[in-house]
C-alpha cells in the first residue's frame, strides 16, 4: 500500500513540472523578438582610440545619383598667360612713344617685327605714311619710334618755320632716301654695324613746298640765298634732336642728303659734323 501511494505522488510531481515548463514555453514564444535595423549610412561610426573612424563602402551608395560630366583639359594656366603675353604686346616706353608720335599728328602702322642677320633688325618697327601737319615721306619709311619721334619734333620744330620764314610757304613732302637697311657704315666692308641696320636713322634729300619750291640738299646753294639758309639751319637744329647728323662735307658718303641717326654714345655725346 505504502508502495502504491509513493508511485502515485512521483507520477503527480512529474505532471506538475511537465505543466509547469509547458507554461514557461509559452511565455517565451509570446514575448516578439525585436526585429534587427538594417545599416544605415547615417548610423555614426565608432571612433576607435589612434584610428580613423571607419566606415565600410557598399557597391550602391551612389546608386541614382547624376554623373558629374568630366571638365575638358583647360592646359597650365602659366602656359596660357605666357601665349597671351607674346601676341603684340609692347613695352611701357614703346607703347608711351606711339601714343606721343599720335598726339603729334603722325599717321603710322606697326609693322612686323624685323630679325636680320648679323645684329641688323628692329624689335617694334613702323611704318611712317605722314609726319605732323600731313606732310608726306616718299617711299616706305620703316623706322624705329625712338628716331620716328626725333624726326617728328625737327620737322615741327624746325623744318616747318623755316620753309615759311625762307620762301613763305608751307613744307609739303620730304623725300627721304633711306630708313631701315640691313648693312655696315658706308656699305664698306668690315665697318661697323649702320644705325640705319637697326632703325635708328634716316637720310633725306629733297623738301618740297607747297608753291612748288624744290630744295636739294645736294644743290650746293650759293652762300646768302634762301636755299642755303634753309638747309644750313636744317642740318645745324638737327644736332639738338639727333645725336648723329651728317650731309656735304661730312664725307664723300653724304654729298647728296642728310644723313640723321639717333646712336647711343657715352656721356650722351653727340657727332655733329
Amino acid at each position: 500500500m505504502i508502495a502504491f501511494l509513493f508511485a502515485r505522488s512521483a507520477l503527480v510531481c512529474l505532471v506538475l513540472c511537465l505543466l509547469a515548463l509547458s507554461s514557461n514555453w509559452g511565455v517565451a514564444s509570446s514575448v516578439p523578438v525585436p526585429t534587427p535595423r538594417p545599416v544605415s549610412d547615417e548610423t555614426p561610426a565608432i571612433a576607435v582610440p589612434g584610428q580613423k573612424p571607419f566606415r565600410a563602402e557598399r557597391e550602391n551608395d551612389t546608386a541614382g545619383l547624376p554623373v558629374p560630366t568630366p571638365r575638358p583639359e583647360q592646359g597650365n594656366p602659366t602656359d596660357v598667360t605666357a601665349k597671351i603675353g607674346k601676341v603684340d604686346e609692347l613695352p611701357v616706353e614703346e607703347a608711351a612713344c606711339r601714343d606721343r608720335l599720335t598726339a603729334m599728328g603722325v599717321s603710322f602702322k606697326p609693322a612686323k617685327r624685323i630679325d636680320g642677320t648679323g645684329g641688323c633688325g628692329v624689335a617694334y618697327p613702323i611704318s611712317i605714311e605722314r609726319l605732323p601737319q600731313g606732310i608726306a615721306l616718299s617711299g616706305r619709311t620703316v623706322l624705329g619710334c625712338e628716331v620716328s619721334e626725333a624726326l617728328a619734333n625737327w620737322t615741327v620744330s624746325v623744318a616747318v618755320p623755316e620753309a615759311e620764314k625762307q620762301f613763305g610757304a608751307k613744307l609739303t613732302a620730304i623725300d627721304q632716301y633711306a630708313s631701315y637697311v640691313c648693312r655696315t657704315r658706308n656699305s664698306q666692308a668690315g665697318a661697323k654695324l649702320s644705325e640705319h641696320a637697326k632703325g635708328n636713322a634716316i637720310d633725306l634729300g629733297r623738301f618740297r613746298m607747297a608753291d612748288g619750291t624744290v630744295v636739294d640738299v645736294a644743290s650746293d646753294p650759293e652762300s646768302g640765298t634762301p636755299e642755303q639758309a634753309f638747309l644750313q639751319t636744317l642740318r645745324e637744329e638737327g644736332c639738338t634732336y639727333f645725336t648723329t647728323v651728317l650731309g656735304p662735307g661730312s664725307d664723300g658718303f653724304h654729298n647728296s642728303h642728310f644723313h640723321f641717326d639717333v646712336a647711343k654714345r657715352r656721356s650722351g655725346y653727340r657727332y655733329c659734323k
